[in-house]
């Protein structure tokens, strides 16, 4: 069985993206595709957590809970279907 990743607010963004590709697409609406757009994606990405996202991209209390409310659909799709 391959090893699990536990989600949480310092996950890093790299292993959000291995363990759930989806959620790169997720975080376009949350900011990521500026982070692409300015050219940027491979020097910041490595060294971000979910945590350091949201602050980043300066999300809202609002928009925090609504991002991670949709992050832990995805994961916990994910470990329903590798079971």
């Amino acid at each position: 069985m391959a090893a699990v990743m536990k989600l949480t607010e310092d996950t890093p963004l790299t292993s959000l993206f291995e363990f759930i590709p989806e959620s790169k697409e997720l975080l376009m609406e949350y900011g990521l595709k500026k982070i692409i757009d300015d050219g940027v994606y491979d020097i910041i990405v490595p060294r971000l957590t979910l945590k350091g996202f949201m602050n980043l991209m300066n999300l809202s209390e609002k928009k925090r809970e609504e991002l991670w409310s949709k992050l832990e659909e995805l994961y916990n799709k994910k470990i329903t279907e590798a079971k």
